[in-house]
């Protein structure tokens, strides 16, 4: 879909295609935020909305050079409002410290131990292709989608498809089997 239509559709008053643009490329800013920034779901709801309403506002000031770019565009204020978000969740040394004084951590330990343990069972479920492919992730946290494409020689669409169905998949089988 080639949203550089967004532009013009703005500035011709047409809501209805604006509307349709809109609801094509949100699905899009949502899976970039939780895939490769690791946003909560109502992070992203949140951001992805709060981004939309910037670049509309740059839209209708006439601030956008190339409307080719206008994805690229919204993507990047996804990005600095979601690093923007975390920075300003993070606790201070002090709060740190006094969490860290709140008592033994066994029973957490124990079910941190537990959780893993489910998940290498659920790991050891998938296929052994699945199972590499999942685990190249768990190895490389913040590798680029391009960088994981060329080494399993597949293209980024399928980088894509392939993480999300597998997460996925093991969140369906970790939640199955807790729940047991």
């Amino acid at each position: 879909m080639d949203y550089s239509e967004l532009v013009t559709a703005l500035n011709e008053g047409n809501t209805r295609k604006v509307n349709k643009l809109i609801a094509a490329i949100r699905p899009r800013l949502l899976a970039f935020l939780r895939i490769h920034m690791n946003a909560s779901e109502d992070d992203a709801k949140d951001i992805s909305q709060e981004a939309l309403l910037t670049a509309i506002q740059t839209i209708k000031k006439d601030q956008i050079k190339n409307p080719d770019k206008v994805v690229s565009y919204i993507l990047t204020i996804c990005r600095n409002a979601y690093l923007k978000t975390r920075m300003n969740q993070r606790t201070t040394p002090l709060e740190e410290a006094g969490r860290q004084w709140q008592g033994p951590r066994q029973l957490q330990s124990l079910l941190d131990k537990e959780q893993q343990q489910l998940l290498q069972w659920c790991l050891d479920k998938l296929k052994e292709h699945h199972r590499k492919f999942i685990q190249y992730w768990f190895d490389h946290p913040d590798a680029h989608s391009k960088k994981v494409a060329e080494h399993f020689n597949i293209s980024v669409n399928s980088v894509w498809t392939r993480k999300h169905r597998l997460i996925k998949k093991l969140n369906e089988c970790y939640q199955k089997k807790s729940n047991l």
